[in-house]
């Protein structure tokens, strides 16, 4: 019985957590001026108009693979690096939640990033996703 409500526990976390990522992925459609701002103002660079439509096709297929749970060590693993990438970089934004170019949502990415942590560590318990559960001992 634990290991059932393990597996659904699962399942609820990685389509929540899908959804989240893909609608991230569609903004880059619908306010790509928002992933150009993000891009510049957090890491750095700037893009031609060009690279949002790129960066979301990739982005809601990956998100696609997240919610059908299709290769997890590569898109679980992918989604964690991705998040944390993003988690690392709004540091000083976390640090000062109250500060006037700031929020304090952006402390919603670190369990967010614990999320997608633990997600990854569970993969082969994850047994409704396309293809089943990876071989696990009861033992494991």
């Amino acid at each position: 019985m634990p290991e059932a409500r393990l597996a659904i526990a699962l399942l609820v976390l990685r389509l929540t957590l899908g959804v989240f990522f893909l609608q991230w992925g569609i903004e880059k459609f619908v306010v790509p001026a928002t992933t150009l701002a993000i891009f510049r103002n957090f890491y750095g660079i700037d893009f031609g108009s060009w690279v949002p439509p790129i960066l979301g096709v990739a982005q809601v297929l990956i998100a696609v693979a997240l919610l059908l749970g299709f290769q997890p060590r590569l898109t679980y693993g992918i989604v964690l690096l991705l998040h944390g990438v993003t988690v690392i970089v709004s540091i000083p934004r976390i640090l000062s939640p109250w500060n006037p170019v700031s929020n304090h949502f952006f402390i919603a990415g670190v369990p967010i990033l614990a999320a997608f942590f633990a997600l990854y560590l569970l993969r082969d318990w994850d047994r409704y996703r396309i293809g089943g559960a990876g071989k696990v001992s009861p033992a494991a």
